[in-house]
Parts: C-alpha cells; structure tokens; sequence
C-alpha cells in the first residue's frame, strides 16, 4: 500500500508541474502528451504482459485441475469396482470354506456312525455267544434282520453280512454246522421281505409301479425253491469262479483260513449264493487277504476297502438287492453308484486286552451318501474328489441337497487349486474321537491299510452364486458423481473468471504504476525475490517461503556461522569429520548376479550400517552406489567427532564382515570376499541447500575431497585417516589406536601425505553388539549414557531427514 501511494503521489507530482509550466513554455502541453501516451503505452504492454501471464496460468491451472479430476475420478472408479469385486471374491471363498468344511465334517461323522453301528452289531454277535454258551464260529444271531435293520439305518448301510472265520482244522466240523442249519438263511429271508413289505405298507409308498410284480415273482420263486439250500454232500466251502464261462462252484484259491459267508441283511433273490462263499477270495476286497489279516495283527482294525463301481453286466444283481435296502425307494439315485467296502472284525470276548478275532462283518456303503443332504440349497457346483491308498479316484458334484456321481477320475478346475480343502478321513476320525462319538468297544480305522482322502473345490457355478452386477453399478453411479462434480466445477470457474476479469483491470493499473518507477530487471527481482526473515528472541534465520527455500531455518546458534545474511541457506561448521565407506571387491561380485541379489546386499548392509550410525550420532549424508557418506559434527557439535566416527567406522566394518558371511548360503560363497574400505579425513565442511528442483542437503569443501581420498587410496577391511583426524584422536587420548602407514600417498590436489590406520580394537572393550555401547564408549562418553533417550529420539529425526540431503564432490 506505501508503494501504491508513493507511485501515485510521484505521478500525480509530475502532472501538476506539467500543467504549472503550460503558461512559461509552449512546449509543455507537448510534454504532458507525450507523458500520457507512454503511461498509456506502458499500461497496454502491462495488460498484455499480464494478461499473457495470468491466462496462461489459469489455463494450466484448469488443465491441472481437469487432469487431477479426471486422475481422482479413475482411480475412484478403479478402487469402487476393485474394493466391490474383492468383497464379493471374499464372500465367495469364505462361503465356500464353510460348504468346503460342512462336507468334510458330514463325511467324518458319517464314517464315526458307521464304526458305532458296526460296533453295536457285533457286541450283539459276541454277547449272544456268551450268552449261549455257543463258540465260535458256530453261532447264528437270532432276529438277524431285526437288529441289522437298525444297524443300516444308523450307519446308512445297504447291506450287511457275518463271516465267521474258519481255519482249515475248523473246516469239516463247519461245513457240517452249515448244512444242519442251513434253513436259517431261508428263515431270515422272509422274515426280512415281510417286514421290508409292512413298511412299506405303513408308510404308503413304493419303490416304483413293478415293486408289487416283483414282490409276487420273488414269492412265487420263494415257493420253487428248495427250502435245503445246502445240498446232501454239497456243504463244502466254495469260491465262484466269475471268469469261467462254465460258472460253477469251485474250491477256494489255496488253504485256509477262510471267511464264508453265513448270514446277511437284506437276502438278495440268489440267497443261497452267499452260503459259504469265500469272501476272503473276492475281488471286492482287492485280495486284502482279510482272514490272514485278522490272524497276524496284534489289535484288528476297521479296514476301508477299494471302491467298485456297477458294470453293466452286474447291475441286475445290484438293483436286486438294492430294491431290498432302505434306497428301494431311490433306485436311481444309486444303480450306478460306486460303493465302498467295510470290515469290522468281531471277537471271542467283550475283553478289550484278551479279545481275539473270530470273523467279520462286511458291508457295503454308497458314496453319494457322504455329500447329499448335507449343504443348502444355495450351494451350488461344489466337486468333492474321493481318493484312497488303492490308487482309486472317484469324483462328485454337489448342488445343495444333492450329489451327482462324475466318474472315476479327478475333474475339478485346476485354477482353483488354491482353494483346496482337504480331510484325511483316518485322521480326522482319530482326532475326533471321544466319550461322545466312540462308543466303549469300538474298533477304530486301520492306521495304514485303506486310507481315504477328501478334497473339495469350488467352480464357476459356485462363484456364480456370489457374483453380481453390484460392482458395476456402484461404479457407474460413483462415476455419475464425479460427471456432476465436474459440472460444478466448470460453472464455478465461469463465476470465477468473471470475477477475475474486475481483478485484472485493478492489476493492470497496479503494473503500470510500477512499471514506470523500474527498470524491467528490478522488477524481475521485485517480483521474484523472498525476503527473509529474523524470528525474534532466538537467533535462527528462516525463509518466509518454505515452499520457494526447500527447507526451513538452520539453527545457526548452535551449528555454526551463517555465511550470508541474504535468503541463501548455506552454514560453515569447523569442527566435523567425514567418513567414506566403500565395497572392495563390488564391482566384479555385482557383474555377476542379478539387480535383485546386488539390492539385497546393499540394503541388508546399508540397514545394519544406518543402524549403528544412529547408535554413534553419526549423520548419514547418503549413499551413492556402494559407498556410504556419513559426517560427525554437524548439524549437532561434537567435540569428539573423530573418536565417535573412528568408533562407527570399526563397528560397521566388523558387522559388514557378519553380513558377507551370513550372505554366502544365499548370494553365493565368493560374497565372503567383499570387504568394506573407509577414509576417514577431519576439518572445516560446508553445508546447505541450493534450492530449486529437488533441492537436498550437500557437503563441500576440501574436507569431503580429502575423505574421499583417503577412502581411494585406503585397503580393503582398514580405516584408513589423514593426519588431521590422527591429531583429533591424539588430542582425545586416542594416539594408541593409530599406526603410521608405511608408506605416503599421493593424493590429487594434495602430493605427498603421510596417513594412519586406525584400529579402536586396541581398546579391551572397543568393540559391543550392536544394540550396546562397550564399556570404553560409557566411559569415554558418559553424556550417552545420562540422554540414551533424547539421543535416539534425536538420531531418528536426523535419519528421516538424510532422506533428502546428499553430498556434492567439488
């Protein structure tokens, strides 16, 4: 404002001694003209100049704004899509964990009924001959369709049947037993079909419109057959030859022991078919050898067999004795099934230690069994793969309450693989098992012989089920959002730039003003230039400017004397000593491997590096390559800057040597070889900013050439310092540490020196672990001791600022 008055007092002076001479010179009006027009002309060129200038830059302004708007709208519209899409792959896999985790729960439990079913069944089996007084193998369970019928049911078990065990001596005596009593298998089959047949009944429903012409035929055919199964002379144990085109009854493959088969649940049409058939033999059990099995393991176990699959050429024998289960009802659903086999040993005695194995109970359970009825409708396109030690593979799809039987083969989609949920079906049984879920004298599954394994994946049904269109309609609309926004925007710059065309006309005036009174460079300087600032009260200098200076004021009180008293930041500090540490050896390891293997190196041993230098007070300038910079003394005063960085440079080059050697595993043996050189040098350093694009703190001065000198000219694992850092040393009661090089260097700029190594392991205690100071550097330095927290406060600071500083080489 006293610039604006000035200007216009001074033009205003002028006009009134233009107009006072008019009377006295006749060339005054001349004059006076010739004034207005050039104010006139300097005002133009300052609307121009201005106006150029100001439109230009709301021009960008607008750009930059639009660019920004569109850039936050993009990025707005990507992260609404990809936070939508991401909730609902989320969903997605949590859903299908929980499915994953229901079948496999369902198909665990499934198997710990079977084992209590199986288990009530043949208690009743051990208790009934105890009972009797009755010895194996020559017993015969009374209401054997009765009590299975429960059993089936409770373990979801279409069939049932008791082998007792024969061995050769038994054999003859057996065969009598079986044919004295062979009318209770005739007995068990009708009492099975009359109370398949009241259920039925009660419940109102059958199987399909020819269960009656069945159930009539197989009556009629009941009534041909010869109630004496067993023939006169034909009791013996027999084995079906199933490949001989001929059929017939032969006699078992080698000796014994031997598992007929004796009474079962349900009786299929050809009941006198299992009478005395070796099962030991049948392919069923994959020759599992079961008798033998029994006889050799110290405790029997439950053995899961090989899965079978219906052939075509069977399958009138499967709907037989399926229409005679609990499925008759679903024949469909399990014609074409593959089942899996159980054997359940059954003992002498209810004695869990001198029980013996004196036969087994075989059935048959369908695999579907497992995965229906166990999910949500929701659930949908679910594969649950079934493998077990047999090398067998079987596959199911699960859509809510149902499964669908795939094949004999592994056919989920390999992209998600990473979703797997797998169940070891052994496993989860024994790590389930408890009062609540086993029963006292149930026998458990066989640790190593049948072992069945569970994997479930999801696939694109599934992920259908949790895929909407939601992520692109909250898209669009965030979208729609920003289009008004930027509508807003537009109409809001028009009132704007309206309101700046007022603005301009003032300034306009303004310019002209000043564009009379100096010359065009004042006024670049006028214009551009920041004056500074003294705060009062504390002695600092600052810029009024941070964004135009770069960096805020340097505590020049404290840190050293400030070189110019203008807007420069630039300071001079005496006493310091620089440090410049290099890797010998760099440059062949790093040709040989790859960015990654030369980044982890560097990273790992310029981390240990910083870490040691904040313990020290050290400030790292920067890195360049593989050298590390560091100064001592600056910004915060050191008096004993060289002991301090003499210190830090042992400590890093003993903690470099661990590093190349912990590396050697990872990065190759020849890591080992890399050593870390330094050059130490003390003196007088300037520090400060130039400001412009990416302005930093550097370093110059002779100081920094000489460290660098010293680093150069240096060996490899040594400290290498000049004579003025040895004087600093020698000064602090450090000349111990210090031995003359035996040699002088030529040093460019500099001839002949006469250098030191510096070794602070001459000290008892130099040298501690990085996260303590050694007994030396308490004593020696007992202001660490009494500030440990303020210091670390202090190095983080400087840590977070080296960011942006770095050194200049003059």
């Amino acid at each position: 404002m006293t610039m604006d008055h000035d200007l216009e007092q001074s033009v205003g002076d002028g006009n009134s001694t233009s107009h006072g001479n008019t009377n006295t010179n006749t060339n005054a009006s001349n004059a006076s003209g010739a004034m207005e027009n050039e104010e006139k002309r300097l005002r133009d060129q300052t609307s121009r100049n201005l106006a150029k200038k100001e439109n230009q830059a709301v021009f960008m302004l607008r750009i930059l704004v639009m660019l920004l708007l569109l850039t936050v709208t993009s990025v707005v519209l990507v992260g609404v899509y990809l936070y939508s899409t991401g909730a609902e792959q989320k969903d997605f896999e949590e859903g299908f964990e929980i499915h994953a985790a229901q079948l496999a729960e369902s198909m665990g439990n499934s198997v710990e009924r079977k084992l209590v079913a199986f288990g009530s069944l043949a208690t009743a089996l051990t208790s009934y001959a105890k009972a009797t007084g009755a010895q194996f193998p020559f017993v015969t369970l009374p209401d054997f369709a009765e009590r299975v019928s429960e059993t089936r049911v409770l373990g979801d078990i279409p069939s049932v049947l008791w082998m007792p065990l024969i061995t050769d001596a038994k054999r003859p005596a057996w065969e009598d037993y079986a044919f004295a009593n062979r009318g209770a298998v005739t007995q068990n089959f009708e009492k099975d079909n009359l109370l398949r047949q009241e259920q039925d009944n009660y419940f109102q429903q059958i199987a399909n419109a020819n269960t009656n012409g069945m159930n009539r035929q197989l009556q009629q055919e009941e009534q041909e057959v010869d109630p004496n199964i067993i023939q006169e002379g034909g009791g013996y144990i027999y084995h079906l030859r199933i490949y001989n085109p001929m059929g017939g009854l032969v006699e078992p493959n080698g000796t014994g022991p031997y598992l007929p088969g004796w009474q079962g649940s349900p009786v299929g049409r050809y009941r006198g078919g299992m009478i005395n058939f070796n099962w030991d033999n049948a392919l069923a059990f994959k020759g599992a050898d079961l008798a033998k099995t029994l006889l050799q393991e110290q405790e029997p176990k439950v053995i899961h067999h090989a899965m079978a699959v219906p052939q075509p050429q069977f399958r009138a024998g499967v709907t037989d004795f399926l229409e005679r289960s609990q499925y008759r009802n679903r024949l469909t659903n399990y014609v074409e099934d593959p089942l899996a086999f159980v054997t359940y040993p059954v003992f002498d005695t209810l004695n869990s230690t001198t029980r013996n194995p004196v036969g087994i109970l075989a059935a048959n359970t369908y695999l579907r069994v497992y995965f229906q009825g166990v999910l949500p409708s929701r659930a949908k396109g679910i594969i649950c793969v079934l493998s077990n030690t047999y090398n067998q593979t079987v596959s199911y799809l699960v859509n809510g309450q149902n499964a669908t039987f795939l094949g004999t083969e592994d056919v989920h989609d390999p992209k998600y693989d990473h979703m797997e949920v797998a169940l070891d079906v052994t496993t989860f049984v024994k790590m389930r098992s408890s009062a609540e879920t086993r029963a006292y004298l149930t026998v458990p599954l066989h640790d190593t012989i049948g072992r069945y394994y569970l994997k479930v994946y999801p696939t694109d049904e599934t992920k259908a089920e949790y895929t909407t269109n939601n992520p692109i309609l909250y898209t669009v609309i965030v979208g729609l959002i920003f289009v008004l926004t930027a509508l807003v925007f537009v109409i809001f710059d028009m009132w704007v730039e309206k309101r700046q065309n007022v603005v301009m006309k003032r300034a306009v005036e303004s310019g002209a003003i000043v564009n009379s009174l100096f010359p065009e460079q004042v006024q670049a300087r006028l214009y551009e230039d920041k004056p500074q600032e003294k705060t009062q009260g504390n002695g600092k200098w600052k810029a009024k400017d941070n964004q135009d200076h770069g960096l805020d004021a340097v505590d020049t009180e404290k840190t050293g004397k400030q070189l110019n008293r203008g807007s420069q930041i630039a300071d001079e500090y005496e006493n310091c000593t620089v440090l410049f540490s290099d890797l010998a050896g760099f440059t062949a390891w790093s040709s040989a491997r790859t960015p990654s293997e030369v980044f982890e190196l560097l990273e790992t041993l310029f981390n240990a590096i910083d870490a040691i230098a904040l313990r020290r007070k050290i400030f790292k300038v920067e890195t360049i390559g593989d050298c590390w910079l560091g100064v001592c003394g600056l910004p915060e005063p050191n008096p004993k800057h060289a002991v301090a960085m003499a210190r830090f440079a042992d400590d890093s080059r003993r903690k470099a040597q661990e590093i190349f050697t912990s590396l050697t595993d990872h990065l190759g043996p020849d890591t080992a070889t890399l050593q870390l050189r330094t050059g130490l040098h003390s003196g007088s350093v300037t520090a400060g900013v130039l400001r412009g694009q990416k302005s930093r703190f550097q370093l110059f001065g002779d100081t920094v050439n000489t460290a660098s000198r010293m680093e150069s000219k240096g060996e490899a694992s040594r400290i290498h310092a000049s004579k003025t850092t040895a004087d600093a040393l020698i000064a602090q009661g450090k000349g111990h540490w210090l031995k003359a090089r035996e040699d002088k260097i030529v040093a460019k700029g500099k001839g002949e020196m006469q250098t030191y190594w510096i070794d602070p392991s001459q000290d008892v205690t130099s040298y501690a672990p990085s996260t303590h100071l050694s007994v030396d550097d308490t004593r020696s330095e007992d202001n660490e001791a009494h500030n440990h927290q303020a210091n670390e406060t202090q190095s983080q600071a400087h840590e977070t600022q080296s960011q942006a500083w770095t050194v200049c080489e003059v």
